[in-house]
Order: C-alpha cells, then sequence, then structure tokens
C-alpha cells in the first residue's frame, strides 16, 4: 500500500530511502507530469528494529501526523507485496521467441499466416489482446479479447503489463506480456501480428526480451492499391486513409529506427510464403 509524501518532502523522502537501501526496499517516483505528489513503495521484506527505529525517526520529520506515522511504520514491516505484473518470465519467451509481422494492410499478412498455422498446427499461437471496448454478441471473455474496464485497462499500463498498447476509436487495445506468456509456456511461438506504433514500442521495451520483427511489403504503392481496390469492401475514404498509412509504414520499414530483422516483399504469393517460412522455422524444418 503506497504511502503519498509531499512533494516538498521529496529530499527526506529520499534519505528515508537511502537508509533502507540495504533491504532494497525503498524507491521513489511521481505518477505524472502534472500530479504533484510522490509515492514510497513498501519494502519486500519486513524489516529488522535498526531500521525500523530509523525508519520511525526518519517519518516523524516528515511532519505526519501521530496517525499517518503509525500506519506507515506499521506498513514498512508488512508482509511482501505479490509480484509486480511487469515482471517477464525470460526462460519460456526466450527459449521460444515471439515473432512480430507487421506490414500494410494488403501485403497479404492474413493470407500468409493462415498457411503457416495450416503447415504447422503446433507450433503458434495468437496472443489474446486486451481492449475496453464492449464485446460484441459473438464474442467471449478470453477468447476474442480480454475484455476490461477502462480502469483496469490502465492499471495494467502503469504495472509496466504490456508491451505494446494504443488507442483506436475512444477504445484501448493491447497486447499483455502474460498473453504472450501463456503461448511460450505451451511450447510455442507467439505470433503477433501488429501495426507500426505497436512495432516501437515492442522494440523499446524495458524489460521483455527482444522478439524476432518481420515486415511483409507489397511489391508497390500501385499494385497495394490495385489489391485493396480488389476486395471491393471498403469505400473510398477508407482506401485513401490506408494507402496513406501504408506510405508511412514502407518507409519506416526502410529507415535506419526499424527494428525489422527482414524484410519480404509480397510480389508472389508462393515465394514470399516461403521466405516467411524460412526465416520463421528455418531451412531445414
Amino acid at each position: 500500500m503506497p504511502l503519498t509524501l509531499p512533494q516538498s518532502s521529496a529530499p527526506l523522502q529520499q534519505s528515508l530511502s537511502r537508509q533502507l537501501l540495504g533491504l532494497g526496499a525503498c524507491r521513489a517516483h511521481s505518477h505524472s507530469p502534472t500530479t504533484h505528489t510522490r509515492t514510497l513503495a513498501l519494502p519486500s521484506a519486513p524489516l529488522g528494529q535498526t531500521h525500523k527505529g530509523a525508519s520511525s525517526t526518519l517519518l516523524r520529520s516528515l511532519r505526519l501526523s501521530s496517525t499517518a506515522r503509525c500506519f506507515a511504520l506499521s506498513a514498512l514491516t508488512m508482509a511482501p507485496p505479490p509480484p509486480a505484473t511487469g515482471t517477464v518470465d525470460t526462460h519460456a519467451i526466450e527459449t521460444n521467441r515471439p515473432i512480430v509481422i507487421s506490414g500494410p494492410s494488403g501485403a497479404g499478412k492474413s493470407t500468409i499466416l493462415k498457411r503457416l498455422f495450416e503447415e504447422f498446427p503446433d507450433k503458434f499461437g495468437f496472443s489474446i489482446s486486451h481492449t475496453t471496448r464492449s464485446p460484441r454478441a459473438s464474442e467471449k471473455h478470453g477468447r476474442e479479447y480480454h475484455f476490461v474496464t477502462k480502469e483496469e485497462f490502465l492499471d495494467l499500463v502503469d504495472q509496466n503489463g504490456f508491451i505494446e498498447h494504443a488507442q483506436f476509436g475512444g477504445n484501448h487495445y493491447g497486447t499483455s506480456i502474460k498473453a504472450v506468456e501463456d503461448i511460450a509456456e505451451q511450447g510455442r511461438i507467439c505470433i503477433l501480428d501488429i501495426e507500426m506504433e505497436g512495432v516501437k514500442q515492442v522494440a523499446m521495451h524495458p524489460t521483455f526480451p527482444r522478439p524476432r520483427f518481420l515486415f511483409l511489403s507489397p511489391p508497390s504503392e500501385e499494385v497495394l492499391e490495385q489489391r485493396l481496390r480488389g476486395r471491393a469492401s471498403d469505400k473510398e475514404e477508407a482506401i485513401q486513409k490506408r494507402l496513406k498509412q501504408s506510405k508511412v509504414e514502407m518507409e519506416f520499414a526502410k529507415s535506419p529506427e526499424a527494428p525489422h530483422d527482414k524484410i519480404v516483399v509480397n510480389d508472389d504469393l508462393d515465394k514470399a510464403y516461403q521466405e516467411v517460412r524460412e526465416f520463421i522455422i528455418g531451412k531445414n524444418a
């Protein structure tokens, strides 16, 4: 349970943190640029009498009421909290390294992945994403999505529980670390089909082991436009929006900032599938 302290007491809080550092107990952080409070994270193990005495002295110096001091000192000797949600089981994930596949709408990702899953039915898995949108009539919690409230979603964001997340149309969507771990612990490779901003987040995640990144590209913008129009399912406005976004994604994939280990140009479906298959499975599979 966090103890909120006035911003002006930050130096004293840091002093208290140093007193408890021998136990690896304390850390201070600000919640956001606009929140003028600091939080004292409680220790992961009960304190001894020496540390308890030092803590009591320092807490008195924070000008808290006697009730608040008693509560804080009592809390410092409580049992350890549960592990942070952002903790990563690196063994399972490194043994079955996830694959991040991205590319513009119309590049052929769904077709190629469907073929890959059919050829290797027991080797891959899709993670189940979290969302704050309401489930549709045919959808079930834990099958299509993990349906959560906005508060639950943002709590998980604060705990670094997502490897990537975004907001579309007023709703939040994200891939949790646990969802990927669940696939890896089954001995399967998790396939992450995500858009450009999600790719950037995964590549820059501070604790999640680096996946392998693959970008599937159309041979040209002209061919992509032909494919999108050939679907006969999108309105003109949607087509133009997709074309605009595809140009941004293809330019990013060719930039030095892009994390992609391989770019596959889908100018021939069979050839592109073999390249993707070889990158993910290996030549001798």
